[in-house]
C-alpha cells in the first residue's frame, strides 16, 4: 500500500483563500488535517481564534469561506480531518464538563455544534472524514470515549489519535473503542515526533506494539515539523523578522489573486499583532487611497496577502514583509527540519514499521516563504509543500 501523506494546516488554510487550496491540491497530499478546533467552556467552536460554530449554528465571525474550499479538496479525492485540541488549551476539559461524564445527545452543546460543523461541510458538497483527538489537557480514557461516542452518534465515521505522551491512556481508549465499534473506527495514529513528543522518534515501534495489543488496526502515521520562523509578526512592536517598506502598497496592476482580506485597525501595531499566519506581507494605510483598478482603502486598513509582494509607489501607505530567518525549532536538534532531513528519518523508520507520515505545519511553510529555506532552493509554497510530501514518499519507498 502506498504511503499515506498528510499535512496539518491552520490559519494559512483558513484565511488562505484559493491560493491555499491550489497549493494543497498541487502538492498531492492524501489528507489535509484542519488544525485546530477549540471548544470553549460554553461549548462554542473556534477555529484557532475565529468563532465559527455556536448554539448549533455554523457562522464564521471572520469570513473564511471554509465549506466550499473544503468541498474542493474532498471532491479532488483529499481526505478531510478536523483536529480538536492543542498544547496549552483546555478543549478536552471543556468537552468533559459539557458532556457531564456521558455521551452527548440532542440538546447537548457538544453534540449540536459538532453536528452543525459536519452539516456545514456536507451542505457545501464536502464532508469531514474524521475528527482528530489532539488531547493535551485532559488525558483520561473516559473523556475521549464519551467524545468519540458522541461523534459516532452524530454520524462521524472515524476518529484519529494525535498522541505525544501517556501511551497507556491512549491504548486503553483504543481498546474500548475497538470493543464498541470494531477495528476501523479509529483509523489512524498521528504520532507526534516533534516538540514535546520528539523523544518518540526512537520509540515508534513501542507505540505500534501497544496499539496492536489493544486490538487496534489503525495506520501508524508519525509526524515531523517543518522549519519554523524564528520571529512573529509582532513582538511588542515590529518583530525582528519583519521589514518595513515606506510609502508603498501592492501595485494596482499586479496579480491580486493572493489577496487574503482587509481589516481596519486603529494603529499599525494592532495590524501586526493581528496579522494571520497565512500572510507573508501586507500594507497599512495611513491615509485614504483609491486605486485605478477600483479598489479603495480607508485610513487604518491593513491589507493582507500571501505570496511575494509587487510594490508600487503609494505615499499614503507602508508595506510590511515577514522575511526573517527560519530554523529547526521542534524536531530533535540533530535531525534538522528541511525536506532532506525528514526523508532521512522516514527512511530510518521504513515502510514495514509505519504506514506514512504527516507534516506539521503548512502555515510554517507559508510564513517562511520570503526567508531562505533549506539553502534557499525552495521559494514557492507549492514547491516547498510538495518537497515535504516527497520526503515522506521517498523515505518510505
Amino acid at each position: 500500500m502506498p504511503a499515506s501523506t498528510r499535512i496539518y494546516a491552520s490559519g494559512a488554510f483558513a484565511f488562505g483563500g484559493q491560493p491555499a487550496v491550489n497549493d494543497l491540491l498541487s502538492s498531492g497530499y492524501n489528507t489535509v488535517i484542519v488544525w485546530s478546533v477549540h471548544v470553549s467552556p460554553e461549548g462554542d467552536l473556534f477555529l484557532n481564534d475565529t468563532l465559527f460554530v455556536s448554539g448549533g449554528v455554523y457562522k464564521e465571525t471572520t469570513p473564511m469561506n471554509l465549506p466550499p474550499r473544503i468541498a474542493q479538496l474532498r471532491k479532488a479525492g483529499v481526505e478531510i480531518i478536523f483536529s480538536v485540541g492543542a498544547g496549552g488549551t483546555c478543549d478536552f476539559s471543556s468537552i468533559n464538563t459539557l458532556l457531564g461524564g456521558k455521551t452527548g445527545g440532542a440538546g447537548n452543546l457538544v453534540y449540536e455544534n459538532f453536528k452543525a460543523l459536519k452539516k456545514a461541510m456536507t451542505d457545501a458538497g464536502g464532508d469531514i472524514d474524521a475528527i482528530d483527538f489532539d488531547n493535551e489537557d485532559r488525558l483520561e480514557s473516559g473523556v475521549m470515549i464519551n467524545f468519540a461516542d458522541t461523534l459516532k452518534s452524530i454520524g462521524y465515521n472515524h476518529v484519529t489519535f494525535c498522541p505525544y505522551s501517556d501511551p497507556f491512556t491512549w491504548y486503553d481508549t483504543m481498546k474500548q473503542l475497538v470493543k464498541n465499534y470494531g477495528t476501523t473506527f479509529v483509523n489512524a495514529i498521528h504520532l507526534q515526533c516533534y516538540s514535546g513528543g520528539r523523544f518518540n522518534v526512537n520509540i515508534v515501534s513501542d507505540w505500534v506494539a501497544g496499539f496492536k495489543q489493544a486490538g487496534g488496526n489503525a495506520l501508524m502515521i508519525p509526524g515531523l515539523a517543518t522549519n519554523q520562523p524564528e520571529y512573529a509578526w509582532y513582538e511588542c512592536g515590529l518583530g525582528p523578522g519583519v521589514s518595513k517598506v515606506p510609502n508603498v502598497a501592492m501595485y494596482e496592476g499586479a496579480d491580486w489573486s493572493n489577496f487574503l482580506y482587509t481589516q481596519n485597525y486603529m494603529n499599525v501595531e494592532t495590524a501586526l499583532w493581528k496579522a494571520p499566519g497565512s500572510a507573508t506581507f501586507f500594507f497599512y494605510c495611513r491615509q485614504p487611497m483609491v486605486l485605478k483598478n477600483g479598489r479603495s482603502f480607508r485610513p487604518g486598513d491593513a491589507v493582507y496577502f500571501s505570496g511575494i509582494p509587487w510594490w508600487g509607489s503609494a505615499p499614503q501607505c507602508d508595506g510590511y514583509t515577514r522575511s526573517g530567518p527560519v530554523d529547526n525549532i521542534y524536531n530533535p536538534y540533530q535531525m534538522g527540519a528541511c525536506p532532506s532531513n525528514l526523508q532521512a528519518q522516514y527512511k530510518k523508520w521504513g515502510n514495514k514499521l509505519v504506514n506514512g507520515g504527516f507534516i506539521w505545519l503548512y502555515d510554517s511553510i507559508v510564513s517562511g516563504l520570503l526567508s531562505s529555506c533549506c539553502n534557499g532552493t525552495l521559494q514557492k509554497p507549492t514547491a516547498t509543500t510538495l518537497a515535504y510530501r516527497q520526503a515522506i514518499t521517498n523515505g518510505l519507498s
